[in-house]
């Protein structure tokens, strides 16, 4: 018994020494646990220094979830209590991370924020305090730039709220504040198009914790997109309002709205890759900044517009009407005024190939950097070496002494029998001096394409407005189109009225009723001023009535004024596709169809009126009044008002060979100068065979020899094949032969002479009845009533 109970007390006694030592062991476990615990805040610390957000909240959480086992120990409750402060103040510590986020995206440092508020099991909270983070740097950043900008000026007794800040901005300091403000702005849009970058990556690699966290965060973070973009365009809207844009300079004005442009592409990206909400939400709401200074931008530049019109017509009163000396391949892309269409690209086509302003400034710079750079100086003159094309050629050695006396002798208005030979006329290669090439541009039409320069420029960065600065590179071009034809055509003759266009007419027509000032009647009301800028004056230093000495009768300032605008034309038809208006593509079509068209119709009523003073058509009828066309035999000879005639002919010729030695005449300006000569003379034989008092069957005869002998000679001198207008003379003539009874319909068809011309018919052909002539008389009157209106 007694060896019994020593062997069970040995063996409680090894139970017992084993059970004390596994308590000891699990008491030293604890001990070492409690230990670890305790050393977490030093641990935590050293990791939110380094931003290991991850390995942070981990540790964390498994101390919190150990001090949860270990809560009956007194010291494990109040370090439990002491985690969960650690907790929240780390949670904090992620806020104020991800709030840096909003100004400076890094991938690397985002990637660790997610997967720590991840571990939170707050992703979507995450998402929440992310948007609102962005806004508060929205309003912080713009509040910090604009502020600084004020404080450079003028001391604040105490920091006022954004919208009172801005009124105090200082026209001088208001663009470089609007550019500081939108590349601060940039930095956030940017930062928050990389965040999004981000997350969609991971929404296609579904690397998102489940499906309802993953459409949470895509709904809200698309949405964002568009608030975003909202509190940018707020602030600026905010910050421009403020100030008076009236009182800017065009460049400054110009600048203003680069930088709005561009901000608005870089919004209008920004939100097109939203989801369906976020594409109609930037349909409808894109243009917002844009639209809030319409009233602004449109009271601006219907003040520039008009002074404009004042400058235009006040340098129209004092142009010369004499080429400048520009580049023969002078374009509207040499002018600085056309520069934006280089720094206006759309992000589709820029510089370096990138498709995206984010991906192409992603890295360094900002889309605003080349809007601040200084334009390049333009090179559009001609150098003194090219210069030798444009000499002045006005001085009487350009002339032959042959020459200077027929000149002198024709002015005399001396009766010549005899005439010069055509070979011993001198041409264009004999003379001394070489004739002009290149362009022919007056000065004021360069100003005009200036002007339509800066016009395109706000067309395309300001599109709510763009409507009317059409109208106003309308009304540049109308105006300008209508002084060359008042200066240049006003010494028409009644006769001659016809040979305007139709288009011609009427657009003159509507330029008068809608450009120029003037005064109409208003019912009841009396009269009221239409229009909107006054009529130009021709300088008196540009004479058109043979008062210069070369008797050109302004042939020179007409040509520069004519072929100024048809260069206008051209450059304007070049730049039709950058002219657009996506809303009324109807007006644009008009305008290019009608007026920009009409341009070449100038020529004929400009140069005949020039040309018709140059040949002495007076003279040449007394001659043909002289000729008796009673004949009862027939000739061989032609009369000798034609051979006077081909000689004032011959003398235009010369006129129009020192013409190239002042203004560029191609052949083409030849050919259409020559067709006004031709255009005089015809009508002149018209008069003359109309004002014969008695003619016979071998009258007519001698006429139409006459008129051949002269087409024969003209072709050689003016190198016209065939010689326009030869029906005009040839049908009056065959006219003569017409039966009574056919008169009437012939008179009809052929409204192209005149009233007197076509009485003198009737009277000639139905001299026997008065019954016959009485009717086509009262037909031709209805005629030229008709004509008339």
């Amino acid at each position: 018994g007694r060896a019994q109970r020593q062997f069970v007390n040995c063996s409680l006694g090894i139970l017992a020494r084993v059970r004390r030592r596994q308590q000891a062991e699990v008491l030293l476990d604890h001990l070492g646990t409690i230990r670890t615990l305790s050393r977490t805040q030093t641990r935590l610390e050293e990791l939110t220094r380094e931003e290991e957000w991850p390995a942070a909240i981990s540790l964390l959480l498994e101390c919190i979830k150990v001090s949860s086992t270990y809560k009956h120990f007194t010291a494990i409750a109040q370090l439990s209590t002491k985690l969960g402060d650690t907790l929240v103040m780390t949670e904090e510590l992620l806020d104020t991370a991800l709030a840096k986020q909003c100004s400076n995206f890094q991938a690397a440092n985002y990637a660790k924020l997610q997967e720590a508020y991840s571990l939170l099991g707050k992703t979507q909270t995450a998402t929440d305090q992310l948007l609102m983070h962005f806004t508060t740097a929205t309003h912080n950043t713009s509040w910090q730039v604009v502020y600084g900008h004020v404080c450079l000026m003028q001391d604040l007794p105490r920091p006022p709220p954004y919208p009172d800040l801005c009124r105090e901005v200082q026209q001088e300091s208001f663009l470089p504040c609007l550019t500081d403000l939108v590349r601060a702005l940039w930095g956030i849009m940017l930062s928050y198009h990389s965040l999004v970058q981000w997350h969609r990556k991971g929404w296609v690699e579904e690397k998102e914790d489940s499906i309802a966290t993953q459409q949470y965060t895509r709904n809200k973070l698309e949405a964002g997109l568009g608030r975003i973009w909202q509190d940018v365009q707020s602030k600026v809207k905010q910050f421009v309002l403020g100030s008076d844009l009236s009182q800017f300079s065009i460049e400054s004005f110009l600048h203003f709205l680069d930088l709005l442009h561009r901000l608005i592409m870089v919004g209008q990206e920004l939100t097109s890759g939203a989801s369906l909400g976020g594409q109609e939400m930037n349909s409808t709401n894109s243009a917002l900044l844009q639209d809030s200074l319409v009233q602004q931008c449109l009271n601006y530049f219907s003040s520039y517009h008009t002074s404009r019109l004042e400058e235009l017509a006040t340098h129209l009163d004092n142009e010369g009407w004499t080429i400048c000396p520009v580049k023969h391949t002078f374009s509207y892309q040499l002018l600085a005024e056309f520069s934006h269409l280089n720094t206006l690209r759309s992000p589709s086509k820029s510089t370096n190939g990138s498709s995206s302003l984010f991906q192409q400034f992603s890295n360094s710079g900002t889309p605003f950097d080349s809007l601040c750079q200084e334009s390049l100086e333009e090179d559009i003159l001609l150098e003194g070496g090219e210069n030798s094309g444009y000499q002045d050629s006005d001085s009487e050695d350009d002339l032959s002494e042959e020459q200077k006396q027929e000149l002198v002798e024709e002015n005399k208005d001396t009766g010549r029998t005899g005439l010069t030979p055509l070979a011993r006329l001198p041409s264009a290669s004999t003379t001394t001096s070489s004739p002009l090439s290149g362009l022919t541009v007056s000065n004021t039409a360069i100003m005009v394409l200036r002007l339509v320069g800066r016009y395109s420029h706000m067309m395309k960065v300001l599109t709510p407005i763009a409507g009317e600065v059409w109208r106003g590179i309308c009304q540049l071009f109308e105006f300008y189109l209508y002084t060359v034809n008042m200066f240049f055509s006003r010494d028409l003759s009644d006769t001659e009225q016809n040979v305007y266009s139709v288009r011609l007419r009427e657009t003159l027509t509507n330029i008068y009723s809608t450009v120029v000032l003037h005064e109409v009647r208003d019912g009841e009301q009396g009269l009221r001023v239409v229009g909107c800028v006054r009529e130009a004056t021709l300088s008196p230093g540009v004479q058109l009535e043979g008062g210069d000495r070369d008797c050109s009768h302004g042939l020179p300032a007409r040509v520069v004024g004519v072929e100024s605008a048809v260069f206008l034309a051209t450059q304007l038809t070049s730049l039709r596709h950058l002219l657009s208006l996506s809303d009324n593509t109807e007006a644009v079509d008009m305008f290019y169809t009608n007026t920009v068209a009409a341009a070449v119709d100038l020529r004929c009523p400009v140069y005949l009126a020039g040309v018709s003073h140059c040949l002495n058509t007076d003279s040449l009828l007394a001659q043909m009044a002289k000729v008796s066309w009673d004949l009862r035999d027939v000739v061989s000879q032609h009369s000798q008002y034609v051979d006077h005639l081909l000689h004032q002919l011959q003398m235009f010729s010369s006129r129009l060979v020192k013409l190239g030695m002042l203004v560029p005449l191609p052949t083409s300006l030849q050919v259409v100068l020559w067709e006004q000569a031709t255009r005089v003379a015809s009508t002149m034989f018209v008069d003359g065979f109309s004002s014969a008092k008695k003619c016979t069957n071998e009258g007519r005869a001698l006429m139409q020899l006459d008129y051949r002998q002269f087409v024969i000679k003209l072709e050689k001198l003016s190198g016209l094949k065939p010689v326009p207008f030869q029906q005009f003379v040839s049908n009056y003539i065959k006219a003569y032969y017409i039966p009574e009874n056919e008169l009437g319909q012939w008179v009809e068809e052929h409204q192209e002479y005149s009233t007197a011309q076509l009485r003198a018919l009737v009277a000639a052909t139905a001299y026997n009845n008065n019954k016959t002539k009485q009717k086509l008389n009262s037909l031709i009157n209805d005629l030229s009533d008709r004509i008339r209106r």
